[in-house]
């Protein structure tokens, strides 16, 4: 079952703490054999200097912790989060083109093949709501700057808000943006700010991929443990699209 954003990194915390463990274990052995009286009658006579032991015990650590590493990186893989909702699956639109206020051209793309509406992801039961009405073919940067007729890629939502008009902000109010951003700072993930309440209070309106709309909170998602609130004067968040000439 996939897990939450925030959850994953919580499990990725341990694991890399029991691999670290393991892997000072393992030196610490080795080490001790190295070292103590009792440990020298495992070392042939070459290696009787306890500079030699001490350099032996170092090396012989290293493959424990490279094997721990490798271990804690093979198991966050396996329960990772998956962020791919069928962007990778989608095809070119002929016959529209699309850019922002400025003219900077935005590729436009539709899904190769959707969900059923109104199916929850797994692990979210009870945590949102279906939303629906979402356009089957689209994603979540499609469904916020195209209404949801199209794909958009993430690397072209900074475009967008460059020149369309966009301002960071603090404190969020509805029909905001907000944009959730990778390790790499690359969009991964947009929706509209659906209501604020107080104490911070906060919910977001989006489109998950080839699945459904949903209202959830900021951070009940699994793309990004941070996110971003933009805000434009212009009307809407619609890109310009028309009839290619």
């Amino acid at each position: 079952m996939p897990l939450p954003h925030h959850e994953f990194r919580i499990m990725q915390v341990w694991v890399s703490l029991f691999a670290a463990v393991a892997a000072v274990s393992v030196a610490a052995i080795v080490f001790a054999a190295a070292v103590l009286p009792s440990g020298r009658r495992f070392w042939p006579v070459w290696c009787s200097a306890p500079w030699c032991r001490c350099g032996v015990a170092l090396l012989a650590s290293l493959p424990a912790v490279t094997v721990s590493r490798d271990f804690a990186s093979l198991v966050t893989r396996i329960v990772e989060p998956s962020t791919d909702f069928g962007i990778a699956q989608s095809v070119g639109v002929s016959g529209f083109i699309a850019s922002t206020d400025r003219g900077t051209p935005i590729d436009l793309r539709r899904l190769s093949e959707a969900v059923a509406p109104g199916e929850v992801p797994e692990g979210y039961e009870g945590r949102m709501i279906v939303a629906g009405g979402a356009h089957a073919l689209s994603n979540c940067h499609g469904w916020v700057f195209t209404d949801g007729e199209y794909c958009i890629d993430g690397a072209s939502v900074d475009d967008i808000t460059r020149e369309n008009g966009y301002e960071q902000v603090a404190e969020p109010i509805p029909s905001d943006l907000v944009i959730y951003r990778d390790a790499d700072g690359v969009p991964v993930h947009t929706g509209i700010v659906k209501a604020t309440g107080r104490n911070g209070f906060v919910l977001i309106e989006s489109k998950w991929g080839q699945l459904d709309v949903y209202w959830h909170a900021p951070d009940d998602q699994r793309y990004a443990d941070d996110w971003e609130y933009w805000r434009s004067p212009r009307p809407g968040h619609r890109i310009d699209v028309k009839v290619a000439p």
